[in-house]
């Protein structure tokens, strides 16, 4: 049996700069958090490394001590602060790249997890965050120290878990796991959320993120049926879909949602523990383009920041800062491109800013250098709540006329404008 975790053991196990990982989503440890902030001299020397998602997982554990540093694949606000002290590391990469990254063989010296306690066979589910721990518990070396987190509060889903006898040490300790509720969408969100809805048709699998957008989204989808959903990450709204009937039907062996994480309430992850209706799989699964080329009629859904003209689109900076970073946008659009009768869309409201006067256009001459999250070849439809724009197969003419035609209204002046400008320099 693991032995008894307290919080002498894990400072012990972090302390004398040891390379950790700490995963993101539901699989952060509130207890573990806990223990290192009354412990912060055990982080001294330290290398953490984790996909901590931007509003979600909030806290940094360079602030712990100064001589503790990071590895991030997001930059938000909250990582801001250790980034500009040169304690974070920032990793732009895709969460394709960055699996094979944290699957490296040895590539930690301690792997953190939150975990559902043992079954009778003395498996502990990886729960609601499958996503990336698979891949570092497989390429683990035997001296690696395991700790666990067991958390009667989180379920045992269908997917990956770990053995009870690869656990160095463990604590059971029932506590509220990460939560998140999807905020209410304005008018004009849920005017672009229904014309997405307009294009996904009934039996098509769909992949949505996290976000003001999904949640509108998948609130506009409640009509459609036999929908399936295969995700890096399914949150709230999934309940309405369920409640409305718009999923096919639950099954043992072919259940409707697949999908890495879940971020939402108890009450969604307590839905997700029904193998019937959910799998949890490891991001290997879930980004990899054989796996989404092979889903026929696959909808990838991704909100974006701006598109310019050409059809490149910034899913990362805002007013000139990193505020997100890649995550797995790149790959999801590929793989539905390569899906039999998929398509990529790429929404967003047409305008940003609080004062009727001057909202800004999101749809842009071209974008700042550096702020390309999906290139110009890979961008197939774009929404705004003024319509929808096909790119796939159109000249650089076409694309521009038709990504001017559902901008607001009031910008398409100066845009048209801008276009004969940028023509003529190409």
């Amino acid at each position: 049996m693991p032995q008894a975790l307290t919080p002498a053991v894990f400072a012990a196990a972090l302390a004398g700069g040891r390379r950790i990982y700490w995963p993101g989503c539901a699989g952060h440890s509130p207890l573990f958090e806990q223990w290192l902030r009354a412990a912060p001299d055990a982080a001294a020397g330290a290398e953490f490394s984790g996909v901590w998602i931007p509003g979600i997982n909030r806290f940094d554990p360079t602030e712990m001590h100064a001589q503790a540093r990071a590895r991030s694949f997001f930059l938000s606000r909250d990582f801001r602060g250790g980034y500009e002290r040169g304690a974070v590391d920032f990793c732009p990469w895709h969460y394709s790249e960055i699996v094979r990254h944290l699957g490296q063989p040895g590539r930690f010296d301690v792997v953190l997890l939150h975990v559902a306690p043992p079954d009778a066979q003395g498996r502990c589910s990886l729960s609601v965050a499958a996503d990336f721990t698979p891949a570092v518990l497989d390429a683990a070396l035997p001296g690696t120290t395991v700790l666990a987190h067991l958390n009667p509060r989180l379920p045992r889903t269908h997917g990956p878990w770990v053995a009870a006898e690869r656990i160095s040490a463990w604590v059971e300790a029932p506590m509220a796991p990460l939560t998140t509720h999807d905020a209410a969408p304005g008018p004009d969100l849920e005017a672009v959320a229904c014309r997405v809805a307009g294009l996904v048709h009934d039996g098509d699998t769909v992949q949505l993120g996290l976000g003001r957008l999904q949640a509108a989204v998948l609130a506009a989808l409640r009509s459609h049926r036999s929908l399936r959903l295969h995700s890096g990450m399914v949150s709230e709204g999934l309940l309405g879909l369920v409640a409305a009937g718009a999923l096919a039907a639950r099954d043992d062996h072919r259940p409707p949602v697949t999908t890495g994480v879940a971020l939402g309430s108890e009450a969604l992850y307590a839905v997700l523990a029904d193998p019937a209706l959910a799998r949890f799989a490891p991001v290997q699964f879930t980004h990899a383009q054989a796996t989404l080329a092979a889903l026929p009629r696959l909808v990838a859904v991704n909100a974006a920041l701006e598109v310019d003209l050409l059809g490149n689109v910034n899913g990362e900076w805002l007013g000139g800062r990193q505020v997100s970073a890649l995550g797995g946008v790149l790959d999801f659009v590929r793989g539905a491109r390569a899906s039999e009768g998929g398509r990529a869309i790429v929404a967003f409201e047409a305008t940003v800013g609080h004062d009727p006067g001057k909202r800004r256009s999101r749809i842009v001459p071209m974008l700042a250098p550096g702020a390309v999250t999906v290139p110009r070849a890979d961008t197939d439809i774009v929404v705004t709540e003024h319509g929808h724009a096909e790119l796939r197969h159109k000249g650089v003419a076409e694309r521009a006329q038709a990504l001017i035609a559902i901008a607001a209204p009031e910008h398409r002046p100066a845009l048209e404008g801008a276009w004969l400008t940028l023509k003529s320099s190409l």
